[in-house]
């Protein structure tokens, strides 16, 4: 391991670490009775936890010969050797309070809880429209209605916004789950009317169908085929006036808009005009200066 490079950043250390904690443990979990589990395992979590910010190299070398004498005092006990396990009780009777003790992990903290934001009503942002002067950072720029796929959007600046792309895409989306929706009942329709004229045969043939209906109120395919289809044109139909609809807002907008770009045009006009004679006005002479400028230029000659 580079020596410019801290412990706890290699990668060979932590694979390291972490495969004599997980052998300490599953071998902690394993002792035989004389020895507690529960305090060896409080034991080698404790120690590791203790040390895992130290980067001194010395430190590390003690700690990692401790850890492999421990796995090898652990490994004899198992197996039953005596002496190994009279040795690890006597550690454990000297072990200090702290080491003893499972650290708890403290409960985590309660967040606060975002405010909700207010629910977009539709329409909103048409109805801030137009701006008044004071509101523009610059001259008023009159936007241009937009047929995005008979989806009608004022385009005010370039690029489009991202918002407005996800906004146009959905609606998109939407609009052409509910064209293939018709496309997939007007076959479904069709099947539906032979399973219905198929039905009147076998009633003029006095055959009763599986259901055990009686003559005249067997229920008809086709009525909850064309139920789901006419619930689909509706929505398009809907849609197609929602654009209109907001069409004629949007045109209704780009007039207004027109209509004070004008007054404003005008207005900066009007101030361009004060301003050119206020500054003839500040620069200009006077009758009598006037008649009295040859005789001053003389005095020069």
């Amino acid at each position: 391991m580079p020596a410019f490079l801290a412990p706890h950043k290699s990668g060979v250390h932590r694979v390291t670490a972490i495969a004599l904690y997980r052998a300490l443990l599953n071998k902690c979990r394993a002792a035989p009775p004389p020895l507690e589990a529960s305090t060896l395992q409080a034991a080698v979590r404790n120690t590791f936890a203790k040390n895992r910010h130290v980067t001194s190299r010395n430190a590390l070398q003690i700690g990692f010969a401790g850890g492999y004498e421990a796995l090898d005092y652990l490994d004899s006990a198992i197996a039953g050797d005596e002496s190994s396990i009279s040795h690890l009780k006597s550690l454990q009777a000297r072990m200090p309070a702290a080491l003893r003790t499972t650290t708890t992990t403290a409960p985590p903290k309660s967040t606060p809880t975002a405010e909700a934001k207010p629910a977009a009503q539709p329409g909103t942002a048409l109805a801030l429209r137009p701006r008044p002067a004071f509101s523009l950072p610059s001259r008023r720029r009159i936007p241009v209605l937009v047929s995005a796929n008979k989806v009608p959007i004022l385009r005010f600046t370039k690029p489009q916004p991202a918002a407005l792309s996800h906004y146009l895409k959905s609606r998109i989306v939407d609009r052409q789950k509910r064209l293939d929706r018709k496309v997939a009942l007007e076959a479904h329709l069709e099947i539906a009317k032979g399973e219905d004229e198929w039905d009147r045969i076998l009633l003029a043939q006095g055959v009763q169908d599986e259901g055990g209906s009686e003559k005249g109120k067997n229920p008809l395919w086709s009525r909850e085929v064309y139920g789901c289809y006419r619930y689909t044109l509706d929505a398009i139909d809907a849609e197609g006036l929602k654009n209109k609809d907001m069409a004629e807002k949007m045109v209704a907008i780009i007039d207004k808009e027109k209509e004070l770009a004008e007054i404003e045009r005008k207005e900066r006009k009007r101030l361009k005009n004060e301003e050119r004679r206020k500054r003839k006005a500040g620069s200009s002479f006077t009758d009598g200066e006037r008649k009295a400028l040859p005789s001053m230029l003389q005095l020069f000659l």
